[in-house]
């Protein structure tokens, strides 16, 4: 007996294995039935098609469906038979009537067995779109119930399920985080490591180099680290994903760095933690930065910077870079392109510091607390000076935000849609918007708290930001610098050989602050005005 090759003679079979509730035995027993029916009708199984996906959730890309009905489509067979409808598609009417009516026109038919449907006897196409949208409802109040219920279960606390980060476990029978017994060790040594501010980069190649492996048996990578340092639950904190679509439009979820936020405007936590809050604030606040935002929002490490102005001071003579070369600011094209770029010229690294040093003092006292530059200035020096108490203002402007949002929606739903009816409505209505305002009233009341807590009178207080700006390192240093201003330009001295008073140094500094216009290219000694000469306390005690 020779090959089929007729498409009426030939069918398909589809069979989907639900995660939760189908295992392989019971697919095996699908795949028997329609084979049986296939057999009754004379037909010939061409293809088994095999899926174990959801056929309900929005984006997901199911490879083996659309196989199975551009086979049909393209003439190969006539015949699709599936277990059950809700096997081929919880979409509803929507995508199975769309099938039905591809299959229609190519005079192809779709058999559902346990269903008893055949799409080929026009009086089934209305069973069909009721059966469909049965299957949608059935998986619609399945996802609803099961996103309540994990909502429930992170807001109390419980840990939602999955593997939690390197170095913590959840035992079974279990809802908190513990130390795992033979990760904790490895990873506290990558939380000391980056509480010293060492590189991920480097992190992974010591722990590559002594042998050790992730959870999963592979290389520690540099994004390795940096997805355990961003997890709050490394933390013991409730981690929080949000929902987003992919190039192709699939549904995915994303860990998102701010950790969950309770009803009093505190995080949730969720067990013990390879680290505290307070030291994860560290580690973040010294990771931002070391990092730099590339493409598609990818992170990628970036050399620390040797001088106080690198990236800042221009050449007044080509407008580009200066940087440090010795004990010296260099023309970087004259140096690496010769005089055909640029005629060139230098000075000293400790007067142009000390010149930028003492206007960037003078800016900052001339500040009003309303003025913009000096509220981002605030912020960042928050970060600098109590990194565990600026991520608070962050949970908890997050939480704000997010309680207002809770706030307008029940308000919309009451005012607009008119949602809460009847007497029982309106007192459900009114206990609800009582406890949402509460709760941003908590959130609203810490944040004050935090405002009134931070001093800010060193930022206004000459002799006081001297002292601050002498104990800050270079890396927080260039980072407040860089909130005031874009760039400086310094032009050339008026002869060669000789090294100018650090009046007439900053005469020459043409200044671009941030907010304002670039000033004029031309010596002025107006800059002086209001500038007190800045001197590291080295040279002051020499």
């Amino acid at each position: 007996m020779g090959m089929v090759t007729d498409p009426a003679k030939l069918c398909d079979l589809f069979l989907r294995r639900s995660t939760l509730q189908d295992d392989k035995t019971t697919l095996q027993a699908h795949e028997r039935d329609l084979r049986e029916r296939a057999a009754r009708e004379g037909l010939t199984v061409r293809k088994v098609w095999k899926e174990e996906l959801s056929a309900f959730k929005a984006g997901v890309k199911r490879e083996e469906f659309d196989n199975a009905i551009a086979a049909v489509l393209a003439g190969v067979v006539r015949h699709l038979l599936v277990w059950k409808l809700d096997r081929l598609s919880r979409r509803g009417m929507g995508q199975v009537g769309l099938v039905l009516d591809q299959f229609e026109a190519k005079g192809a038919r779709l058999v559902a067995l346990m269903d008893g449907l055949d799409s080929s006897i026009p009086q089934h196409r209305g069973l069909f779109a009721w059966l469909a949208e049965q299957a949608r409802a059935e998986s619609y109040n399945t996802s609803t119930r099961t996103r309540r219920t994990k909502a429930e279960r992170k807001i109390t606390g419980a840990w939602p399920g999955g593997q939690p980060p390197y170095g913590l476990r959840v035992r079974k029978g279990r809802t908190e985080t513990e130390h795992h017994p033979k990760e904790y060790a490895t990873a506290r040594r990558i939380a000391e490591w980056l509480l010293a501010n060492k590189a991920t980069g480097w992190i992974a190649q010591v722990l590559n180099e002594e042998g050790l492996k992730t959870r999963r048996g592979g290389k520690w990578r540099s994004s390795t680290i940096t997805q355990l340092a961003h997890s709050p639950a490394w933390a013991g904190l409730m981690p929080v994903h949000e929902r987003y679509a992919d190039e192709v439009g699939r549904e995915r979820w994303r860990l998102i760095d701010e950790p969950l936020t309770g009803p009093d405007g505190e995080p949730v936590s969720i067990g013990t933690g390879v680290i505290t809050a307070g030291e994860r604030a560290r580690i973040l606040t010294s990771l931002r930065s070391r990092t730099s935002e590339g493409l598609a929002n990818g992170r990628r490490g970036k050399p620390a910077a040797q001088s106080l102005l690198s990236g800042l001071l221009k050449c007044g003579r080509c407008g580009g870079n200066m940087t440090k070369g010795g004990p010296q600011y260099r023309c970087y094209r004259r140096v690496n392109m010769g005089k055909a770029a640029c005629l060139g010229m230098t000075v000293l690294v400790k007067d142009a510091d000390s010149a930028l040093s003492s206007a960037f003092m003078a800016r900052v006292t001339s500040f009003t607390e309303d003025h913009e530059v000096f509220k981002e200035l605030a912020r960042r020096w928050l970060a600098y000076q109590d990194p565990e108490l600026d991520a608070r203002r962050t949970e908890l402007i997050s939480a704000k935000d997010n309680t207002q949002a809770r706030l307008d929606s029940l308000d919309n739903a009451y005012y607009v849609l008119g949602r809460f009816k009847g007497p029982q409505g309106e007192r459900r209505y009114e206990q609800m918007r009582e406890v949402v305002e509460s709760q941003l009233l908590s959130v609203r009341n810490q944040l004050e708290g935090i405002s009134n807590s931070t001093d800010l009178m060193i930022l206004h207080d000459l002799d006081q930001l001297h002292e601050a700006w002498e104990s800050a390192d270079l890396e927080h240093a260039r980072m407040l610098l860089r909130v005031v201003l874009h760039s400086v330009t310094l032009l050339p001295p008026p002869g060669q050989g000789r090294r100018s008073s650090w009046y007439q140094l900053v005469s020459r500094c043409c200044f671009h602050w941030v907010g304002e216009k670039p000033q004029p290219l031309r010596v002025d000694s107006l800059r002086l005005d209001g500038l007190s000469r800045y001197l590291p306390d080295s040279e002051l005690a020499a």
